[in-house]
């Protein structure tokens, strides 16, 4: 018996290429920034120059997640979770 793939994802995995989802069995995910973002960003925000560490990361993945058929279905209020679906196909 194979194991079950993970559900939860890092997003510099998936802005790497280490991760496609493309084949995925399941429809529901998490993506969560990756630990070296968490880390290095020590929750400092940038607001006025857009680079804000683990929220971007997380959401630029999701973006392009959004590109190959999944969707949002919530964000985190803390900003480091966001679960995804894959659209159901008609």
């Amino acid at each position: 018996m194979q194991p079950r793939p993970p559900r939860i994802f890092a997003a510099d995995d998936i802005l790497a290429g280490r991760v496609s989802l493309d084949a995925y069995p399941f429809r529901y995910i998490y993506i969560t920034p990756s630990l070296s973002s968490v880390f290095s960003a020590r929750s400092t925000y940038r607001f006025k120059t857009g680079n804000n560490g683990p929220p971007d990361e997380m959401l630029s993945a999701v973006e392009f997640l959004e590109t190959r058929g999944w969707e949002v279905v919530t964000v985190d209020v803390s900003g480091h979770v966001t679960c995804m679906r894959r659209i159901a196909r008609g």
